[in-house]
């Protein structure tokens, strides 16, 4: 099934692939032909250049990739849970991932939302790298971020399949940390700049701040991508112009509004719909809500359970004074008896 939502919208344009956490995980019709294009060129040519010597080399290279970026869009979404907001949804489409999240309205939740991602990465290099130096000692490791899948030392056997794979993993992480971390909006490393200057000049200067470094950004990406043929930077530089005039727009309604009405931080606004937040007013309880609903209403209906099962006891237990006196009664029958005549006595002097 495709999104649900405004269909004239392309971002909507996915379906849903699965769940995990209570998380829906979607994928955009078009990175399915991107998919297709990536796996039908790594048959035709193998990418030798990082030491993929076959089409099926480079097969398990991208499910690899596909595979970090669905664990960094989890960063994302357990960061925002993490800082008592909600994860409703990740969508995988051909600039990556997108995270549809809502941390609290806070810099603190902000910032932990958008670090989240990028630690992601830096557990799976530390745990790679560490394999690495343990099979080949520090030269074994590509620190280089110029050349990201070959060993430091040139002495290493580079065609060694552990190592070679451990590379591949080390390397591909290394590359979306890097590229995550650039301080362009709507980039993690721009999030991260929004809030860390929400904390000092407020949300709106911030916001603009951002989005303004993430404009110059995106004609940079798009240029580079024209001068170099690089169809996924001129996509990337015009997603991101996009969402950086998005969330320029909402800034300055916001301020409109004298502050008040405010939406709050949402990933879903500048990574997944393209929408106005302004018009999003009525939303689907996210799976925390719903947990939390959920929990109430189980707690609320054992309570009443609980109130009738004890009415029911008290009833039995003053039908037997009065048959048999107070003395008939055991120690657990004077014991929820002067209970209840507590709490009888606290319900009416209250």
């Amino acid at each position: 099934m495709f999104g649900t939502g405004n269909k004239d919208n392309p971002m909507n344009w996915s379906f849903r692939i699965g769940q995990l956490f209570g998380i829906d995980i979607r994928l955009h019709i078009v990175f399915l032909f991107a998919a297709a294009i990536l796996v039908g060129r790594a048959f035709a040519k193998p990418d030798e250049s990082i030491g993929l010597s076959s089409p099926f080399d480079a097969l398990i290279a991208f499910f690899i990739l596909f595979a970090m970026v669905l664990l960094h869009e989890f960063g994302h979404c357990w960061g925002a849970r993490r800082s008592g907001g909600d994860a409703t949804e990740v969508l995988l489409w051909p600039l990556g991932g997108l995270a549809m999240v809502r941390p609290p309205h806070t810099p603190k939740a902000n910032l932990l939302t958008a670090a989240a991602g990028p630690a992601v990465n830096v557990l799976i290099c530390i745990v790679a790298a560490a394999i690495l130096i343990a099979l080949g000692g520090l030269g074994a490791v590509p620190w280089n971020p110029l050349r990201t899948f070959m060993p430091i030392d040139s002495n290493i056997d580079v065609n060694e399949s552990t190592q070679f794979w451990l590379r591949i993993v080390f390397g591909l992480s290394y590359l979306l940390l890097l590229f995550n971390l650039l301080p362009v909006f709507p980039m993690d490393g721009g999030r991260m700049l929004q809030a860390i200057l929400w904390e000092r000049r407020g949300y709106g200067p911030a916001t603009m701040t951002a989005t303004f470094i993430g404009m110059v950004g995106a004609i940079v990406f798009a240029v580079f991508g024209i001068l170099t043929g690089a169809m996924l930077m001129i996509g990337f530089g015009i997603f991101g112009y996009i969402t950086c005039y998005h969330e320029r727009r909402l800034a300055k309604m916001r301020e409109l509004d004298g502050g008040v009405n405010e939406f709050g931080y949402d990933f879903s606004g500048g990574y997944t719909t393209l929408e106005g937040q302004a018009d999003d007013a009525v939303k689907t309880p996210g799976y925390f809500e719903r947990r939390r609903q959920a929990k109430i209403e189980a707690r609320e209906r054992r309570e009443a359970e609980y109130r009738q099962k004890l009415e029911r006891e008290v009833d039995r237990i003053l039908a037997k004074v009065s048959a048999h006196g107070i003395k008939s009664l055991t120690a657990e029958e004077n014991r929820i008896l002067a209970e209840e005549t507590k709490r009888q006595q606290g319900t009416k002097s209250s």
